[in-house]
């Protein structure tokens, strides 16, 4: 999603939280909740792409300092671990969101 399209979505939500009544319309509370959760599906998604690139970078280095590189490759697949996680979770709140639209 581009920056457009992310400032887009965020102004289309602002205006309907301001003009939405949650308590009387729950469809429009779970379409703000999918968009606001498929975003930091997305963000997830980027930032472990970002950790994998990392870690394939740091190979070379691993082979030349084997036990500090170990434990750098530890903590981002700690991280890593960390994200996929809260990204099964994101997934499983946007499929309930999904079956109740």
């Amino acid at each position: 999603m581009t920056d457009m399209e992310k400032k887009v979505m965020l102004r289309l939500c602002v205006k309907v939280i301001e003009y939405v009544n949650f308590e009387t319309d729950p469809e429009a509370d779970r379409l703000v909740n999918w968009v606001i959760l498929d975003n930091q599906r997305k963000q997830n998604n980027n930032e472990i792409r970002s950790l994998m690139a990392e870690y394939k970078k740091s190979e070379p280095e691993r082979r030349e300092s084997i036990q500090a590189a170990i434990k750098r490759g530890e903590e981002i697949c700690d991280r890593r671990n960390e994200l996929y996680e809260t990204q099964q979770e994101i997934k499983h709140k946007l499929w309930k969101l999904e079956q109740e639209i």
